[in-house]
């Protein structure tokens, strides 16, 4: 069992023990983590990461439907 960590000193000593592939694992975590602190969020991020989310053979027109909450 992993002894539990509080301190950021704590942390950083078992950062430090960790294994090369374990240690990739963590920095690609935490720059997964810290990107949407990193970046604020516009308009021009947010339609950036909704393009081409919206789903095959829908229409604008029932898009606009359910955004006014239209049956």
């Amino acid at each position: 069992m992993m002894p539990a960590m509080s301190t950021v000193q704590e942390i950083e000593t078992a950062i430090q023990k960790l294994p090369e592939p374990q240690l990739a694992e963590l920095v690609a975590w935490l720059e997964q983590f810290r990107a949407p602190r990193a970046t604020p969020a516009t308009a021009e991020n947010w339609l950036e990461h909704a393009r081409g989310a919206a789903q095959p053979g829908v229409t604008t027109a029932q898009i606009m439907k359910l955004t006014r909450g239209e049956p």
